[in-house]
């Protein structure tokens, strides 16, 4: 095999390379964009959770404040009693006082009711709480983990452009300027190998005469069909020395 040939190959794996990581590396904003999303739909969910419990607070308050004001109400009325002047208006004293406390009773019932749905929310914050902690630390466990193979990446393609201008080095300028415009037309392929006549860059067969010639890899050959540069791997020392005797 040529030198410029071997160059070629070299290059082309090299590339490749780059190419596979800066495809990993595009995906990386969107894992981490899905990461955050989770973290703020919980983060959001945990904060609902406390409205809710805030919520509850606030109603117990002014359910407070209600009896206190009914009580204070009866407080009154009660001072009215030496002011009352007959019987009539003692006994619709008493009625009134009678069904302020009714609904003294009622509303601290459901002040009761209301201290136990506190309660069990409060119960329920508190594991909410400690399954998001332990989640969210997961999450942005898996988020520095992504962040840390990002940056491995990058020194992997920065470690790969140094050796690329090293192997672009050994070629002729006008072989890689085709090279390039291969790479570009084909969309990052430009040299392919080829695996019983048939080019693993287009999948279309090669011509017999032109097929014998690539396996010696002696000159650059193109695919007939796509126009990438095509190259022959052999198998095994026999079929090489094979090759090269034809």
């Amino acid at each position: 095999m040529t030198e410029e040939l071997k160059t070629l190959i070299e290059l082309q794996q090299i590339d490749s390379q780059i190419i596979s990581l800066k495809h990993t590396l595009d995906t990386i904003p969107s894992e981490l964009k899905k990461i955050d999303g989770m973290i703020n739909k919980f983060d959001k969910e945990f904060e609902n959770e406390k409205k809710k419990l805030q919520d509850l607070e606030k109603k117990r308050k002014e359910k407070e404040r209600q009896i206190e004001d009914l009580h204070e109400k009866i407080k009154k009325l009660k001072e009215k009693t030496s002011q009352i002047k007959t019987n009539k208006e003692y006994q619709a004293l008493l009625l009134e006082i009678s069904l302020i406390e009714d609904s003294i009773k009622k509303e601290e019932d459901n002040l009761l009711l209301m201290f136990y749905e506190i309660d069990e929310n409060i119960k329920l914050l508190e594991k909410s709480r400690k399954e998001w902690e332990s989640k969210k630390n997961e999450i942005l466990q898996l988020r520095k983990d992504i962040e840390s193979d990002a940056e491995k990446i990058n020194n992997e393609i920065e470690n790969l452009k140094e050796k690329r201008k090293n192997i672009v080095s050994q070629l002729p300028s006008e072989l890689y300027e085709e090279y390039k415009e291969l790479m570009k037309k084909h969309k990052g392929l430009a040299v392919a190998e080829v695996i019983d006549e048939i080019c693993q860059g287009c999948f279309l067969h090669i011509p017999p005469q032109l097929y014998v010639e690539i396996k010696l890899n002696q000159t650059i050959k193109y695919c007939p069909q796509c126009g990438r540069i095509l190259y022959y791997k052999s198998k095994d020392k026999k079929e090489e020395q094979k090759v090269s005797s034809e």
